[in-house]
């Protein structure tokens, strides 16, 4: 079950449909009537041998249910990390790397994206080159952005690019920070990697009052917060004491990706997670067509590894479970044809299950438009299987109707099974319900069936017939194994009696 709020889910195909079509049109022209909607990149100076994070920032809040566009990188494409925005942390985030360009798409259940105007919505990271030469001049920018607001309704907006600039050789640059996403108490240790620290560099984390920083070397720097502070979003601010070099760098986790889907368009996913931790979730998928790609994106930002079991239930096929080891620090993206052999033509639920709290959501991938929405989890509720029986009365005279039904539960996994509704007398005789009637004994019902959603069946129905002894009687029913009686449920007991 989900650790924080559970989110709502957007996964119908015309929602998916609206969204590639707004996020698709070419250029920035305004949708008019729409409200409006200020975004800006800023300008970097950026070190050789560092890295560059360019932020998309709002002049001022405005609540994004969905986002989009391309971003180019044409002198940077070592591309290193993505982090998405949302102050009730619901958001999610695709982009697609070709080269230099990622084609991004964005989602927030609850329009939170921009709620909040201290930080960026969207943070990119990428890795400058040793090689960069001083003075070189890159834009950055975003072609065919297009946004909507609650509701999706599109925003007018403007939008204002940015310039990354090479600082001079020998220029400071923040790297990483670790940890990148977690709370740290105070008195706890954040590390600072990166090129060109000095001895009494100063370190300022806006949110935290005052921190005691260690100079270790020029790549490392170490800072104790006075105070607990989470890192993920924490904006970091450096001035380097010799040149008044400042640097601004928003934390997040950066895990280390577990290789590529074989899939060409899963495989150039970078995936932003949302600030949601799960060990039982579920992720549902509309039907796929030949066009579509389906998938998930799994991380744990942990320092442990995590064992997990993933189940995919298409129809009435349950494929898996496949466990494995989830390593710490580590993301994955992977297509659900390569994982699990089936492209979901008919509609399928991804289940997970972890032993520590993960980051989970699926991939609803578009070859024609080569782009991929997030398709967001909901908890994973376990219903247990089970099959139940009841009466339309508690008591019956002769003539009166009598009327039976079995109430199915499926279960999370649902699975084949036979049914037994057994009828036992006040005279304690056994006599089963079967498709000939009731005969004396133990017989199956039904021979293996496999009930997939809660279902709510005719079981008998007719007058009560003459001679039915009086006292008490009781309906037995229970699911065992095909072809045993290994019950896979209790046994559920409904009781009626006969009277003068």
């Amino acid at each position: 079950m989900s650790h924080q709020m559970r989110t709502n889910e957007l996964t119908g195909r015309a929602w998916r449909a609206a969204l590639l079509a707004v996020c698709l049109v070419a250029g920035t022209t305004p949708l008019a009537g729409a409200q409006p909607l200020s975004l800006h990149i800023p300008d970097e100076t950026v070190a050789p041998g560092g890295v560059l994070q360019a932020k998309i920032d709002l002049t001022e809040p405005r609540p994004i249910q969905t986002g989009g566009g391309g971003m180019s990188f044409a002198d940077y494409q070592d591309f290193l990390g993505l982090a998405v925005n949302s102050p009730n942390g619901d958001a999610a985030a695709v982009g697609v790397m070709r080269g230099a360009t990622l084609r991004l798409r964005m989602i927030s259940p609850t329009s939170d994206i921009g709620s909040s105007g201290e930080y960026p919505i969207l943070a990119t990271t990428l890795k400058v080159p040793a090689t960069a030469v001083p003075g070189t001049q890159s834009a950055l920018t975003m072609a065919g952005a297009q946004f909507t607001g609650p509701g999706g309704t599109p925003y007018t907006f403007e939008f204002k690019p940015g310039i990354a600039t090479v600082g001079p050789a020998g220029s400071a640059s923040i790297i990483d920070v670790s940890p990148g996403s977690a709370t740290v108490p105070a008195g706890g240790t954040i590390v600072i990697s990166g090129i060109g620290f000095e001895p009494g560099t100063k370190v300022k984390l806006k949110e935290v009052a005052s921190a005691s920083v260690e100079f270790v070397d020029s790549k490392t720097l170490v800072v104790r917060p006075a105070t607990a502070v989470l890192m993920h979003a924490q904006e970091i601010e450096l001035e380097i004491p010799s040149t008044r070099q400042r640097l601004v760098y928003f934390s997040y986790q950066r895990t280390a990706p577990l290789g590529r889907s074989v899939d060409p368009l899963i495989g150039a996913v970078e995936p932003a997670f949302p600030r949601r931790f799960w060990t039982n979730a579920i992720v549902r998928f509309t039907p796929a067509t030949a066009n579509d790609a389906l998938g998930f994106a799994l991380q744990n930002e942990g320092t442990v590894p995590s064992q997990v079991s993933l189940t995919l239930i298409a129809g009435t096929s349950v494929l898996g479970p496949i466990s494995f080891t989830m390593p710490a620090n580590a993301r994955a993206a992977r297509s659900l044809a390569e994982v699990f052999g089936t492209a979901c033509s008919a509609g399928c639920a991804l289940r997970m299950t972890s032993g520590q709290p993960l980051h989970l959501f699926g991939l609803a991938g578009d070859r024609a438009a080569d782009a991929v929405l997030p398709v967001l989890p909901t908890a994973d509720v376990a219903t247990v299987l089970d099959f139940a029986t009841t009466t339309n009365a508690p008591a019956f005279r002769t003539g009166d109707l009598f009327h039976v039904t079995g109430v199915f539960t499926p279960g999370v996994v649902p699975a084949a099974a036979d049914g037994y509704v057994v009828l036992v007398t006040p005279a304690g005789e056994y006599w089963s319900l079967t498709p000939q009637g009731l005969q004396p004994g133990i017989r199956p019902l039904f021979r293996p069936t496999t009930v997939t959603t809660n279902a709510t069946v005719d079981l008998l129905r007719l007058p009560l017939p003459p001679g039915a002894a009086l006292g008490r009687y009781q309906w037995l029913s229970a699911l065992a194994v095909p072809g045993t009686l290994n019950l896979l449920t209790p046994i559920r007991v409904t009781t009626f009696d006969v009277v003068p």
